[in-house]
């Protein structure tokens, strides 16, 4: 019965070693297949590359980097101005949410204000009449 048990437990580790092993697996199939896909992109560069290498002297390369280079870093620039002009708006409404919120803070206050005031006033004019109904009563 020991050895049973035993057996059994084993038998489930083993099982469970199996299963990570097997996860592992097809974590490193998936990875292997985004290797080959980045190494086809990389011959596919290759080729696109060494085609324009022979119509393009190495003159005409560099310019046309550099001309793509300079394109791509004010594309940067705009986008990153961009960038700041939305932060600007974006911090400008915050503060404009702030102020409002304050406001109606102010507003809810004078008038939870105003009803505790009305409140009293109703109890004072209910205790008045019951007093005149008491008179009017008496007399």
């Amino acid at each position: 019965s020991k050895s049973s048990d035993e057996i059994k437990q084993q038998n489930s580790e083993l099982s469970e070693k199996v299963h990570s092993l097997v996860s592992k697996n097809s974590a490193m199939k998936l990875d292997m297949e985004d290797l080959h896909k980045k190494l086809e992109m990389a011959e596919l560069m290759i080729q696109q590359f060494s085609n324009q290498a022979g119509s393009l002297d190495a003159n005409q390369q560099l310019q046309m980097a550099l001309e793509e280079k300079a394109s791509l870093e004010t594309q940067v620039a705009q986008l990153s101005e961009s960038l700041h002009q939305l932060q600007a708006e974006r911090d400008q409404y915050v503060e404009k949410l702030k102020e409002e919120r304050s406001i109606w803070q102010q507003r809810v206050q004078q008038l939870s204000e105003q009803v505790h005031t009305m409140a009293e006033e109703k109890e004072k004019h209910m205790a008045q009449i019951q007093e005149l109904e008491a008179n009017v009563t008496e007399l």
